[in-house]
């Protein structure tokens, strides 16, 4: 991924629903110079440490699965471990709390987690209630060029792909392809 170009990895560390593991995380960080995400519901502030000693740079916070004063201590000590937070939003509402807390970089998730649908479209109208100061990073539905495209000239910074990538029988061509596409910002 990062001899195509990939500006971040992000690894899977839940073990239970995704098969992730640290050991992973730990491959990862050896293998590459660029910034290493650890994806993962975060619900303790010990998996925050636990990201660092690893060597992971960002972590995941999912603003549906914390209440707003736990967001808030998340973020403030991952930023003082000199890490960054990816603070995923589904909702407006989500939004709102993730711009109250002081999220830098704010993930548009735009799976339904209830129903599993896919709607690229949502991205736009989630993206408008964040100001420019904010990294902006589309998360599901990137399955193609055109839906990097779509997701950059609605002002994403960054795509999260995951499938895609997966399921591509050539990942560093992919995400050189990916790669090309413009940020508008």
């Amino acid at each position: 991924y990062e001899a195509g170009g990939a500006a971040a990895i992000s690894v899977l560390t839940e073990q239970r629903r995704f098969n992730g593991s640290l050991a992973d995380l730990d491959a990862v960080r050896a293998a590459v110079n660029i910034p290493v995400l650890r994806k993962d519901f975060t619900v303790d502030e010990y998996q925050i440490w636990e990201a660092r000693a690893h060597g992971a740079d960002l972590v995941l916070l999912i603003v549906a699965a914390l209440d707003e004063q736990t967001l808030r201590e998340f973020l403030e000590l991952t930023e003082s471990l000199g890490m960054n937070a990816l603070v995923e939003t589904h909702t407006p509402e989500e939004i709102e709390v993730a711009q109250r807390i002081g999220a830098k970089i704010v993930g548009i998730n735009v799976r339904n987690l209830k129903t599993l649908e896919v709607n690229n479209e949502h991205y736009a109208s989630l993206a408008a209630h964040l100001p420019n100061s904010v990294i902006k990073v589309a998360e599901s539905g990137v399955a193609s060029i055109e839906d990097v495209r779509a997701y950059a000239s609605a002002g994403a910074d960054a795509v999260l792909i995951g499938e895609a990538l997966v399921r591509s029988g050539d990942p560093e061509g992919t995400v050189r392809e990916f790669s090309k596409v413009p940020v508008t910002r």
